[in-house]
């Protein structure tokens, strides 16, 4: 039987990511079959739960898939394995252990109610426990309260353990857990010593993205040593979740009928920014997802009847992109013969004339846009949003509703109409009137914007882009959307 567990945190910077991926690297190495997914909407976490698992992490957002849509993803990894890589997962070995790595703090989400896609509210919707880490620098027996507070604030939230981070040594260890273990009856599962040598760099949007760190595995490789020394994963596996698997399996898709279709999907260091679930949906509308590199590839490939351009870094790569004249000039002449193209974030950025990077340089890009990307010092944007798509670009045939997050330093400036009108998603209980913009632009059939959607609960909006593909037809209707 497969379990599971969601690995939280007292607040951001506690330690969290580096002692979830200690753990499944140890984990893998025991020879389990771990399965890792990820609370919200961060694309950088899961590529580094790829890397050491072999097996793509799924995001789990309230806010974007919905309660229900976290519970069906969730059970879908629990009966089958992760196959939304470009390439094929491994089979299941062993036994399953799903790990869940949170966000922020325990309790931090939407606003600030209970019920805001926090980890502990994706724990509650799962029926996962929770392991809690905290930061043990700096106390002792005072541990013991806050750990109190966090099991107590929410009591149907099972806090099943505890894992202290950056102490000194056993000795200190020991005065953390004994309060603790006696007073509250919470296990403490291990510790993790301070040493910089576990820290993993950051960048400008979080910790550096997977695709660029080669030197990633060596620390991971350091903390799981660490974690297998002073962490008990036998006490671990005890108070994890037994998972059991809900009566029915999730919904087949059959693309026998389906034209052999060719989607092509930007996979390289620039641009590495993909939902597996996106790309699961979209092989269950029948395409075959071909990858392409626009820092390295000639040309774009031959025969492909749609390109998808997800978001990444492409302003670290500004002078390797404007060097590939050819496959610029190849895209460009694929759009303008009307190649349906769709770029997210960094993809919409590359699709525009230019983009200026942090230090103020200016490379060409690929020109499909009427817009000039650049960086900038300030986060534009951060956080979730309503979008509503405008009709008078004429490339959304109708106001469609979708949502969407945010999170980049980037801006596009143009005088063109802006495609999708965006309008901040803020808590219930937040009186104030929330912010509201227009971004996103269209040429030929060409269409980006700063947001990225999550498909499967968004469909509408993304079988706007693949309707251009004539011989498309959709497999997949869902409630409130359109064949």
């Amino acid at each position: 039987m497969a379990k599971g567990f969601v690995l939280a945190a007292t607040h951001s910077g506690a330690g969290k990511t580096t002692i979830t991926l200690a753990l499944l690297k140890a984990l893998k190495d025991e020879g389990f079959d771990v399965q890792a997914c990820k609370v919200g909407p961060d694309f950088i976490d899961p590529q580094f739960h790829e890397i050491v698992t072999r097996n793509p992490s799924y995001q789990l957002d309230s806010c974007l898939m919905g309660d229900e849509g976290v519970k069906a993803q969730f059970q879908q990894l629990l009966q089958h394995p992760g196959a939304s890589d470009l390439s094929k997962s491994k089979k299941p070995e062993k036994e399953k252990v799903l790990v869940v790595e949170g966000v922020m703090g325990m309790y931090d989400g939407l606003g600030s109610r209970k019920e805001n896609g926090s980890t502990a509210w994706i724990a509650r919707l799962l029926n996962l426990p929770v392991i809690l880490i905290i930061d043990g620098a700096g106390m002792s027996t005072s541990a013991a309260a806050m750990v109190q507070g966090y099991r107590d604030y929410d009591p149907s939230v099972s806090l099943a353990g505890v894992i202290v981070n950056r102490i000194s040594g056993e000795k200190h260890y020991q005065l953390i857990k004994k309060p603790i273990e006696r007073d509250l009856g919470v296990p403490c599962l291990g510790w993790m010593a301070k040493d910089e040598k576990l820290h993993l760099s950051s960048r400008h949007l979080g910790l550096v993205p997977a695709a660029e760190v080669d030197a990633a595995m060596e620390t991971i490789q350091r903390a799981s040593e660490s974690a297998r020394k002073n962490l008990s994963l036998q006490r671990l596996l005890e108070v994890a979740g037994k998972l059991e698997e809900q009566e029915g399996k999730p919904q087949a898709f059959s693309t026998e009928n389906q034209p052999h279709l060719r989607l092509g999907i930007a996979k390289d260091q620039a641009f590495h920014f993909y939902y597996p679930a996106n790309l699961d949906w979209l092989r269950e509308q029948g395409f075959q997802l071909i990858p392409v590199s626009p820092l390295k590839d000639e040309i774009l490939p031959e025969a492909l009847d749609a390109l998808y351009i997800g978001g990444g870094f492409p302003e670290m790569f500004g002078e390797a992109l404007e060097a590939n004249h050819s496959f610029r000039n190849s895209l460009l002449e694929k759009a303008k013969a009307g190649l349906p193209i769709y770029g997210e974030c960094g993809g919409f950025q590359y699709l525009c004339e230019s983009l200026t990077d942090f230090q103020g340089k200016t490379w060409q890009m690929a020109g499909v846009l009427p817009g000039k990307a650049r960086m900038t010092e300030r986060l534009q944007r951060f956080g979730y949003g309503n979008i509503r798509t405008d009709t008078k670009n004429g490339f959304f045939t109708k106001e469609i509703q979708a949502s969407g997050h945010e999170f980049h330093r980037g801006v596009v400036d143009s005088e063109a109409n802006q495609v999708i009108h965006v309008t901040k998603m803020q808590g219930p209980e937040d009186p104030s009137q929330p912010r509201q913009w227009s971004c996103g632009l269209t040429r030929h059939q060409t269409f980006g914007a700063f947001p990225h959607v999550f498909f499967p609960s968004n469909p509408e909006y993304v079988m706007e882009w693949l309707k251009k593909i004539k011989k498309w037809q959709p497999l997949m209707v869902q409630k409130g959307s359109e064949a």
